[in-house]
């Protein structure tokens, strides 16, 4: 069987939903406990405009050298170099209208946007999340052309494609669509999922049709934190614990076992019971996935 590779976004997707401001030391601890875990993978902080995420305002403190970054526009591009990030995240949607409530842009607007930004950063620094690939609360339904779109689009700046349920609508059925179309396009593809409560189960059945369709990375936060704090009634994340356990009845090796994780969770869980999330937060330049 492939090895599944776990692509951790707690610190930066899991906390920006948190209203009340995590300690930069705990962000930090929690990342350290992250990596101790065996996760080699970690999304470790967004540069987004502090009005908009106040939770990552600290990002300059937070990033230590190693992991990733959100960026969405050059300001925040800037200071993610002059951090020391070498690996980026970037995002956009099949959805127009997402986009204009996320970006403040169109989609053309936003690609013209992403080159200047990305010029001379290789693909394979490069992960490009496609927001609410699988529905909308906005538009709805998203056509197959619109998704087409999207993936032909993300692979002028990135070798991997994350394919993002966004409002925990995905299904068997479009995860086999979005990966056909990901290998004519030729880019690997990625999930990540939300689901709502009591609900996990939906998210985990996607990951093992994703498996059977040829998909071998997955997004998780670490004690189900998160979710897009600029869509209301966006679910939480798919947990990582939930993901490594599931991966094991499966019989995969993803090299990070529950023992592993017990102290990040641990972290994450009193993070998650001293802190009150909001979100209601104003659409606007942002950071939801």
């Amino acid at each position: 069987m492939p090895a599944i590779r776990i692509y951790e976004v707690g610190p930066r997707d899991g906390l920006q939903t948190i209203k009340q401001i995590v300690p930069t030391r705990m962000k930090r601890t929690l990342i350290e406990a992250l990596r101790s875990a065996g996760l080699t993978s970690i999304e470790t902080v967004s540069f987004a405009h502090p009005l908009y995420v106040p939770q990552m305002a600290d990002a300059e403190k937070v990033f230590d050298g190693d992991g990733a970054a959100l960026v969405m526009n050059q300001r925040g591009m800037d200071r993610a170099v002059k951090s020391g990030v070498t690996h980026f995240n970037i995002v956009f949607s099949p959805s127009n209208e997402f986009n204009l409530r996320n970006l403040g842009c169109e989609l053309n607007e936003a690609l013209a946007r992403y080159m200047v930004m990305l010029e001379g950063v290789p693909k394979a620094n490069v992960r490009v999340y496609l927001s609410c690939f699988f529905g909308c609360p906005y538009e709805g339904d998203i056509s197959v052309g619109k998704r087409a779109k999207a993936i032909q689009a993300a692979k002028l700046f990135g070798d991997t494609v994350v394919l993002s349920d966004t409002v925990g609508t995905g299904t068997r059925h479009e995860v086999e669509v979005g990966a056909g179309i990901c290998d004519k396009v030729g880019i690997r593809p990625a999930l990540h999922l939300h689901h709502r409560v009591g609900k996990e189960e939906q998210a985990l059945s996607l990951v093992r049709k994703g498996i059977e369709c040829g998909i071998t990375e997955f997004d998780s936060s670490i004690g189900g934190l998160g979710g897009c704090p600029f869509v209301e009634g966006s679910p939480g994340n798919l947990s990582t614990e939930s993901l490594v356990r599931y991966l094991g009845f499966l019989g995969h090796d993803c090299g990070v076992s529950i023992e592993d994780l017990a102290n990040a969770k641990r972290i994450a869980l009193k993070i998650a019971d001293t802190q009150t999330s909001d979100t209601k937060v104003k659409i606007s330049e942002s950071a939801g996935i």
